[in-house]
């Protein structure tokens, strides 16, 4: 169940581009944090946005004077809306003038989070971003949102996810996906 699956690791592209093909990215170098949630005794959306968002101000990825106003910033979008899709995937999202650049953290969670969503079943994942309020934010939000969406709602990659137990060794298995 745990195997790593040779399929997993073969990328495709991001779409046409009037240049020619879009570089392939691994998708760890997507993303500056990773967390295991269970470990912390993490068991909610908005306690997990917290601690994400703090790991990120710990790491020197967002400032972490703003580190409550991004957080407040999730659970805002967030009630307006499910930004977890089913499948145990959640992909919550907030822009703010603070930011110079878009971050996101991963967060994994076997337990399960309680989090609305569309199908009703707890988040086992998090990719949470973080955009400045601007047209660059928001197109480095998309553009990061396509790249993790396909994988996330393959079932293969998420056993994998949920099957690796170290972050060393998570982001080992994310530097070989490339989208």
């Amino acid at each position: 169940m745990c195997g790593f699956d040779s399929r997993l690791s073969h990328g495709g592209e991001i779409g046409p581009s009037p240049d020619g093909p879009t570089p392939l990215i691994r998708l760890a170098d997507s993303i500056q944090s990773i967390l295991f949630l269970d470990e912390l005794g993490i068991e909610d959306r908005d306690s997990a946005f917290r601690a994400m968002v703090e790991d990120l101000a710990r790491g020197g990825h967002v400032p972490a004077a703003l580190a409550p106003d991004l957080s407040r910033a999730l659970v805002d979008r967030a009630e307006l809306g499910p930004t977890a899709i089913g499948d145990g995937v959640a992909i919550p999202h907030a822009w703010h003038r603070g930011l110079d650049r878009t971050v996101a953290a991963l967060g994994l969670s076997q337990q399960g989070l309680a989090y609305e969503s569309l199908d009703g079943g707890p988040v086992h994942f998090v990719l949470l971003i973080l955009s400045p309020a601007d047209p660059s934010g928001d197109a480095a939000k998309k553009d990061l949102f396509d790249a993790w969406l396909g994988r996330l709602q393959d079932p293969a990659f998420r056993t994998v996810l949920l099957c690796v137990d170290f972050p060393e060794g998570l982001r080992e298995f994310l530097e070989s996906v490339e989208v």
